[in-house]
């Protein structure tokens, strides 16, 4: 028996529409009864790929339940939907929704696992010239000071959702643009800075949220919390982090030399944060824009894991 594509079949639709039935058979040297049937599935034939063959394989065992079945976010929850939904149809005792039924129910509605496109942070242009000048400040640094592992800091500050929306959704194949489902709260943040020493040390993280703090809630003593109007550590709160954590820092009593490497935000650069950093003894080397993929240790290893 003979198959067609569905390019083929278009085409045969169309001149059937314009010149009829009969003469399309007589066209193309195939049996009238392909052009009803074909022209009845113009609406399908206009979705399906163009060179796919005529549609083959079993139909569903429970076709009421998946004309109920909506699609979802995961595999994991059609597949729970489908076991909610089997409790409400005829003849649905043996299902069991199993992993073989959920991808022929994809295959048979033309679904795929989608993921939200992320834009990665581009370097710029004399990324290596800027690289070689950053190295060249920390080994003078070093040569100058000889700091030990437990006097080399490093500081990254970055906004984190107070709920974090899934980045996967379930949607038609080929389709350019699709929504993710979210509760309308992926906006809410609150910023949070994180510091660590070269040997290990962590140093307790500092919180700035948007909200204002109910009086009757107890933060632990390891968790500094403040409250800004536009959720951003700003001058003040980055003076009041420099005493509040890092002057508290272990070992900090003793007032050595040490070094604090920081990513190029504003407030980290201003005359005032220096002028303590020069109270404190610290020797600031500032992360060139950009460059905080390659050059900062917290960026990847903590920053990026924890909002994956």
């Amino acid at each position: 028996r003979q198959s067609y594509t569905t390019a083929e079949k278009r085409k045969v639709v169309s001149y059937a529409e314009a010149h009829g039935n009969r003469a399309a058979s007589r066209e193309f040297d195939d049996i009238e009864s392909n052009m009803r049937l074909w022209r009845r599935q113009k609406e399908r034939l206009q979705v399906l790929p163009q060179m796919k063959m005529a549609e083959q394989g079993k139909s569903t065992a429970y076709p009421e339940l998946e004309a109920k079945q909506s699609g979802g976010i995961s595999i994991a929850d059609v597949r729970m939907k489908a076991l909610t939904i089997a409790k409400t149809c005829a003849k649905t005792a043996r299902f069991k929704a199993l992993y073989g039924w959920s991808d022929r129910f994809m295959n048979r509605h033309g679904l795929s696992v989608r993921c939200r496109t992320k834009i990665a942070q581009k370097l710029p242009m004399d990324s290596d010239t800027k690289l070689l000048q950053f190295q060249k400040l920390i080994i003078k640094l070093h040569k100058q000071h000889c700091y030990d592992l437990s006097l080399i800091g490093n500081t990254d500050q970055t906004p984190l959702n107070f709920d974090n929306s899934y980045d996967r959704t379930l949607e038609v194949k080929g389709a350019k643009t699709f929504s993710i489902a979210t509760t309308g709260h992926e906006k809410s943040r609150f910023t949070v800075m994180l510091a660590c020493m070269a040997d290990g040390t962590k140093l307790p993280p500092y919180l700035c949220v948007q909200a204002l703090m109910p009086k009757n809630v107890i933060f632990p003593n390891t968790v500094h919390v403040r409250v800004h109007p536009e959720d951003l550590i700003d001058k003040a709160l980055m003076l009041d982090w420099l005493q509040m954590v890092w002057a508290k820092r272990p070992g900090g009593f003793m007032r050595k030399r040490l070094q604090c490497q920081m990513d190029a935000f504003w407030c980290h650069c201003m005359p005032s944060i220096k002028k303590r950093r020069q109270q404190d003894k610290t020797d600031l080397a500032i992360i060139p824009g950009r460059m905080t993929k390659m050059l900062q240790p917290l960026d990847m290893t903590v920053n990026k894991p924890m909002k994956d």
